[in-house]
């Protein structure tokens, strides 16, 4: 495919907006900063910083450290009010998004409930809405909008591939659909590689050059980071490791909880994201009930969710401590497979497990460790971010993508 040429205008905004990035980057440059970083003679490099200041992009402030005799230069910075950005994260039961402004700064944020029955039009209805809601009451702009996909995704045509927890999910032309409601660039990312970013830029991947983040939710999936950048795969798949077999602690395999039977076994096509996800808790808890198992559960039998089964373990449920403790052991067990694969310098897990603390991760690390070569130990995280991880993720990525019209 012959290699496409940029023109002129293109190559200006490229290049501004790769100004706007190293500023916001370093929390502040000079322009004879941004002229040696950029490789740039200082009046051209000028001439763009002027017309950033001059569009409201970027502010001038006195910078502390001379670089000679004399005046401080003067520094440049992010101006809070030259746009907002959305970012939006869903999957199959929940929808979270966020706005920020050009300086990051987060400004709003809205959750939203996604039903099993919604369509394909329901739910990008609620990400309409959700957007909308967080655009109201400020009047400066929004410049662009970004989405984490679950499943599987193409980037170029801005299309939402599949996801199995979504009913019909399929060729869904979601960038189309909302750039042409907005009239703003739309950027689309996995969901979990939305998160892997908000880990890069402002979590527990912040100064990391290489790191695995695993996100739990219906589904589980990880975005990769290597050598300081998000790693895509040839077809857009990498980090889709819920489709992994894995072994199975004996009491998942029995459909049991609670035995104390630490032995695992391997079942024939038994994949992660059933044994391992939060649906699939959901799941073995549904089970444990209608089999009779004793457990606090037994009040919301009717309308179990996993808020229920995570709040029963918090407060030392056994079955449901248990349910807990055997997912943590396959996690170690993923945890182990993504070091020997990657050798990261840290692997993060994300989502509302993690959120559990040491009830979780504790097992996790155990396990990891366990399974370690002798003498070596991966260093395993929980990511602090919150539930609104995606979304923060997917809002800097459009900041970081978007690029001032010339």
């Amino acid at each position: 495919m012959p290699r496409r040429i940029k023109s002129k205008r293109q190559q200006v905004a490229s290049l501004e907006a790769e100004m706007l990035r190293r500023v916001r980057a370093r929390g502040g440059l000079s322009r004879v900063q941004l002229a040696r970083e950029l490789k740039l003679a200082p009046s051209t490099a000028g001439i763009y910083a002027d017309r950033l200041v001059r569009d409201g992009f970027l502010l001038e402030t006195e910078s502390p450290e001379r670089e000679a005799a004399g005046r401080p230069p003067t520094a440049l910075v992010p101006n809070p009010q030259g746009g907002r950005f959305v970012g939006v994260d869903f999957e199959a039961r929940n929808l979270m998004a966020t706005v920020v402004d050009f300086s990051q700064r987060p400004l709003g944020r809205i959750h939203k409930t996604i039903r099993p029955d919604d369509s394909n039009a329901q739910i990008l209805d609620k990400i309409t809405q959700a957007i909308r809601e967080l655009m109201a009451g400020d009047t400066s702009a929004v410049l662009g909008i970004g989405v984490g996909v679950p499943g599987t995704i193409d980037p170029v045509q801005n299309v939402a591939m599949h996801y199995d927890f979504i009913q019909g999910w399929n060729d869904v032309p979601l960038g189309a659909r909302l750039s042409e409601r907005f009239g703003v660039p739309v950027f689309l990312e996995n969901n979990i590689r939305s998160m892997a970013l908000a880990e890069l830029w402002f979590g527990a991947g912040r100064g990391l050059r290489s790191f695995v983040c695993v996100g739990i939710r219906s589904g589980i999936a990880a975005g990769v980071v290597v050598g300081g950048h998000l790693l895509h795969g040839a077809r857009h798949r990498a980090g889709e490791i819920g489709q992994w077999v894995c072994p199975v602690p004996a009491e998942l395999a029995d459909g049991q909880a609670g035995d104390g039977d630490d032995r695992w076994r391997w079942q024939a096509g038994t994949r992660l994201e059933q044994v391992a996800s939060l649906s699939a808790i959901l799941a073995a808890a549904q089970r444990g009930l209608q089999r009779g198992q004793r457990t606090s559960l037994a009040a919301a039998k009717d309308e179990l969710t996993i808020d229920h089964i995570l709040a029963a373990a918090r407060q030392g449920d056994e079955f449901a401590s248990s349910l807990i403790a055997a997912v943590g052991r396959i996690h170690g067990w993923v945890a182990h497979q993504l070091d020997q694969l990657f050798d990261p310098e840290r692997i993060i897990f994300a989502g509302a497990l993690a959120d559990l603390g040491e009830l979780f991760m504790g097992t996790v690390r155990e396990t990891a460790g366990q399974l370690a070569d002798p003498g070596h130990q991966p260093e395993i995280a929980a990511s602090t971010l919150g539930q609104y991880n995606g979304a923060v993720g997917a809002a800097a990525l459009a900041l970081h993508q978007w690029k001032p019209k010339r």
